[in-house]
Parts: C-alpha cells; sequence; structure tokens
C-alpha cells in the first residue's frame, strides 16, 4: 500500500508540476507578444517624431513582427485580433509617408497645411485595436484548472 501512495504521489506531483510549467510558458509568451505590441506603439510614434522633428533616422524594424510570429506558432486564435492591429497601422504608416513627401517637397507650405487630425484620429483607433487585443491575452492567461 505504501508503495502505491507513493507511486500516485510522485505521478499526481508531476501532473502538477507539469502542469504548471505549461502555465507558465503560455503566460511568458502571452506577456511576450503583449511587450511586442505595446513596443510598436512605441516605434510608430518614433517614426512620427522622425518625420515632424526630422532628427534621426528610422531604420529599425517594425516590432509588431516578433507579435506576428509569436501569435503564428502558439496563438491561432489571436490571429483575427492582431490583423486588426495591422490593419489599424496602415493609416498611421501612410500619415507618416505622406507628410514627410510633404515636407521634403516644399517645407514652408507643409507648415502651413499641417494639420495632425487625421493622424491622432487614426491613432485612437489603433489604441482601440491594441487594446482589445490586450484585453483578449489578458483573458487568455487566466489559468484553468
Amino acid at each position: 500500500m505504501a508503495l502505491m501512495g507513493g507511486g500516485i504521489s510522485q505521478w499526481l506531483t508531476h501532473q502538477f508540476a507539469e502542469k504548471r510549467e505549461i502555465n507558465k510558458l503560455r503566460r511568458e509568451r502571452l506577456e511576450a507578444m503583449v511587450k511586442s505590441l505595446y513596443a510598436h506603439e512605441q516605434w510608430l510614434e518614433e517614426r512620427f517624431n522622425v518625420m515632424l522633428f526630422g532628427e534621426g533616422s528610422h531604420d529599425r524594424s517594425s516590432p509588431l513582427n516578433e507579435a506576428r510570429m509569436i501569435q503564428s506558432l502558439h496563438f491561432p486564435e489571436f490571429s483575427e485580433h492582431l490583423a486588426l492591429v495591422q490593419k489599424a497601422q496602415i493609416p498611421l504608416m501612410q500619415f507618416v509617408s505622406d507628410q514627410r513627401i510633404s515636407k521634403m517637397t516644399d517645407q514652408a507650405e507643409w507648415i502651413k497645411s499641417w494639420k495632425p487630425d487625421p493622424y491622432y484620429e487614426a491613432y485612437r483607433l489603433y489604441r482601440a485595436a491594441v487594446d482589445c487585443f490586450v484585453e483578449k491575452a489578458r483573458n487568455a492567461m487566466v489559468v484553468k484548472k
């Protein structure tokens, strides 16, 4: 009886430890994915500031690529939400590109016609998509027993 009790105890301990490690790894991957989304937000702001103030260059690749990689490998259920974030970034990128070209063409005219409102509206929609994604990730972090 003692041998069987010891064996069952070891097996249960192993099962609990394995489940805890799986949950920990899942949580770490979710955190890495969300962290890359916040890094992407900062990356977009840097692009805007480089365009606006003209200091430095912006050659760094998008951190959204890391989020896409983690999502593709580990969280297929997040594909639609990440696609919404990707779609929401397009107007921001387009605005920055258009403004940069306009600024290089005729800076004086660009200054007179500068209106950042479309960027701020697109940024609001982008943040809503990121917040929705983060909420889904937060809900996925709840440990299943």
